[in-house]
């Protein structure tokens, strides 16, 4: 088996805010598919294929459990719509799927023509499957590897990628923040921001997929001088060509469940 997929990225889905490191699983494995099926823009995934690729062991057991979150995870998906600007055209609520379902076994997707003709025109990023099959108990490893990925892969002139550690929690909903007018202490700032998001990016340079250091200094004093600090990574074994360069601090929403993602944050 490969040990990576290529993942068709653009500006219209780089930004993609889902508050589920499951739903992004399955909508990057049936992204990677598309390019086998540029005619009709229909994807099937078997769930034990997607047990395989997403870390599980093809079990009863985990059949079991995850059959229903794959039903609730393609429903989700099925609602969700992007929004994005290439040159001086706009497109608007442009849905991924006209259908998304799962049944007999298997999830079912058929692409909306404007999006697959969309990520089929777009560049591929390396996707690792070392990353794909990160524990599911490792929500945050996931979500801020993607990022780190899609961030390399459009600025891949740098050898070294310099980003705001904000810019990456802001993919991470399960990372509290405190509320406004909130003042956290030292400590508890350590255990539900700094500790977390350090041993998901530590458990990423155990997967061989990138190597990061913090910037100094680093402010461990306050949420929001931590979230300002800087981190620098490298993606290890990447080879494709670049996608088109994106700005470090403008990002995208879908319609997907942002109330929830924001009663998150």
């Amino acid at each position: 088996m490969a040990e990576s997929l290529q993942l068709h990225q653009g500006p219209g889905v780089n930004g993609l805010f889902l508050a589920k490191s499951e739903d992004y699983k399955l909508l990057d494995i049936l992204m990677c598919r598309l390019e086998d099926n540029r005619d009709s823009y229909r994807v099937e995934l078997p769930l034990e294929e997607f047990l395989q690729l997403a870390g599980y062991a093809v079990t009863d057991t985990n059949k079991n459990a995850v059959r229903p979150r794959l039903k609730e995870s393609a429903e989700r998906l099925g609602t969700l719509t992007e929004n994005w600007t290439e040159g001086r055209y706009t497109y608007q609520n442009i849905r991924f799927f006209d259908s998304i379902t799962y049944r007999n076994g298997c999830v079912y997707a058929c692409f909306g023509e404007e999006m697959a003709r969309y990520l089929l025109g777009c560049s591929t990023m390396r996707l690792p499957l070392s990353l794909l099959a990160v524990s599911g108990r490792s929500s945050h490893s996931y979500l801020l590897g993607r990022r780190c990925l899609v961030y390399d892969a459009a600025n891949r002139d740098r050898k070294q990628q310099p980003i705001r550690v904000e810019n990456l929690l802001a993919f991470c909903p399960r990372i509290t923040k405190p509320a406004p007018q909130e003042k956290w202490s030292p400590s508890i700032l350590e255990r539900k921001v700094i500790d977390p998001f350090t041993a998901a990016m530590n458990s990423l340079v155990a997967l061989d997929i990138l190597t990061w250091n913090f910037r100094e200094p680093v402010c461990r004093e306050d949420y929001d001088g931590f979230a300002s600090s800087i981190i620098e990574f490298q993606v290890l074994g990447t080879d494709t060509p670049a996608l088109p360069a994106e700005p470090e601090t403008e990002y995208t929403c879908d319609s997907f469940d942002y109330d929830g993602f924001l009663a998150l944050r």
